[in-house]
């Protein structure tokens, strides 16, 4: 099942913008949200080759636009989807999520194409790059004008020339069905549910965990046993970020007292014997934080001045990453290390080198067996040239060896192959086939 089966958007059967439109102020015409104001300023800084403010004016109008559309899906539910334990109704949005965020949500619920968050992202890395101020002051460093155009039009077909973009039509009528009814094994959207994309199983068991902490009387009732039923379904392949965010959220509502919707989630747990991923205490909480300050450093503008600080933050927490916490931690700290195709954050690097010693070899097979083949961020860095050459220094030949013994899956078995050998091409294209078969577009 792919997300446009169970997701419906109304603006997604307008036609690419055409190949002939290369004018500046022919492709500002299909920006519907952008204000003549706005057109005009794109055309007369695009005149007067000032392309990098074209371009970050464009792209920061796109983001805009598409945080303000999702977060009309409820702050919490993003929260929950984005396993963002600090974000809540009272979070600013904009401020909140990374660009980044924003376009996997994005293309996960089908708001955007594959191939338009492809190129979003490859869009957000230009803009990122020729925004650091540490850059020389030479033409090299500066936008081209085919950069800016490209990055015009990106922002154009993904996200601006829609009037608006539509709640996901069934995608809220499933929402309402695991609050409102009891399902059965025959329901169509659970037939559909075991077939899906990975990123639809993460994101189900995100909206029943934001169901049964938000809902009461006969919703969560409901709710509870459409996780009954949906949980065990699901369990064997779900990954252990997923596992461990499903433990988290039962220790929480035990500990604040929410007793129903505990023991409810208690009985989920016990049919697929998940109780060792209940934490024993709150403190992965802490490093999933600093992890997701991490992230969005990385994220963001300036990332390669802003990067070095949350990283020392971690560093100083201790040499022993909770499990709970280890996914995200380590998918921190390896976007820091890959970095983007154009380079890393030189003053993070000793730190970052530093956490990476630390981690056992036991915790490494770990990763690889149960962090990496569904890791749509690493595998994403994994299908370019640069931060590919930075992965082949990452691991000894002996942990590889070990690796490829231990790991069952045939994928990461042929990736971890494929590093071990130092063969660029292979890797890439591994880690492209991958990065397809969770969900998304290449």
């Amino acid at each position: 099942m792919s997300s446009k089966e169970l997701v419906l958007w109304q603006n997604v059967d307008l036609p690419a913008i055409p190949k002939s439109v290369s004018k500046i102020e022919d492709l500002v015409d299909y920006g519907v949200q952008l204000h003549n104001k706005d057109k005009k300023q794109i055309i007369t800084a695009f005149n007067n080759e000032a392309y990098d403010m074209v371009s970050t004016y464009t792209w920061t109008k796109a983001v805009i636009y598409l945080k303000s559309q999702l977060s009309k899906m409820g702050i919490s539910f993003i929260a929950e989807m984005l396993d963002r334990p600090d974000i809540n109704e009272h979070t600013n949005i904009q401020q909140a999520i990374s660009d980044f965020e924003a376009i996997r949500l994005a293309e996960e619920f089908g708001v955007i194409s594959g191939t338009s968050a492809f190129r979003l992202k490859r869009a957000m890395e230009t803009v990122t790059h020729f925004n650091q101020p540490e850059l020389d002051e030479d033409e090299e460093n500066e936008i081209t004008q085919d950069e800016a155009i490209t990055i015009v039009r990106t922002c154009i077909q993904g996200i601006l020339r829609y009037s608006k973009i539509e709640a996901p039509i069934d995608f809220k009528n499933f929402r309402l069905e695991l609050e409102g009814n009891i399902l059965e094994d025959e329901n169509p959207y659970i037939l559909k549910l075991v077939q899906s994309p990975y990123f639809f199983h993460r994101a189900v068991v995100r909206i029943l965990i934001s169901l049964i902490k938000t809902s009461n009387g006969a919703q969560l009732e409901n709710s509870l046993a459409n996780s009954n039923l949906i949980i065990p379904m699901l369990w064997g392949n779900l990954q252990h970020a997923e596992k461990w965010q499903i433990g988290r959220t039962y220790s929480e509502l035990f500990t604040n007292g929410q007793t129903k919707a505990a023991s409810g989630l208690k009985r989920a747990l016990l049919k697929v014997r998940g109780f060792d991923f209940v934490p024993e205490d709150f403190r992965s909480a802490s490093f999933i934080k600093v992890a997701n300050e991490i992230l969005a450093a990385h994220d963001g503008m300036n990332n390669f001045y802003n990067e070095p600080k949350p990283v020392s933050t971690l560093y100083s927490m201790g040499s022993v990453i909770p499990i709970p916490a280890f996914p995200i931690c380590v998918t921190a700290i390896l976007s820091v290390k890959l970095g983007n195709a154009y380079g890393v954050s030189n003053a993070a690097q000793e730190v970052v080198d530093e956490i990476l010693k630390g981690i056992s070899k036991d915790r490494w097979i770990h990763f690889f067996k149960e962090c990496l083949k569904y890791n749509d961020r690493l595998l994403y860095k994994l299908m370019e040239f640069r931060p590919v050459n930075r992965w082949f220094s990452l691991f000894s030949a002996s942990l590889l060896d070990k690796a490829i013994l231990e790991v069952q899956d045939r994928d990461l078995v042929q990736l971890l192959k494929y590093t071990r050998e130092n063969d660029r091409d292979k890797l890439m294209g591994i880690a492209g086939r991958m990065y397809k078969k969770i969900g998304y577009s290449n």
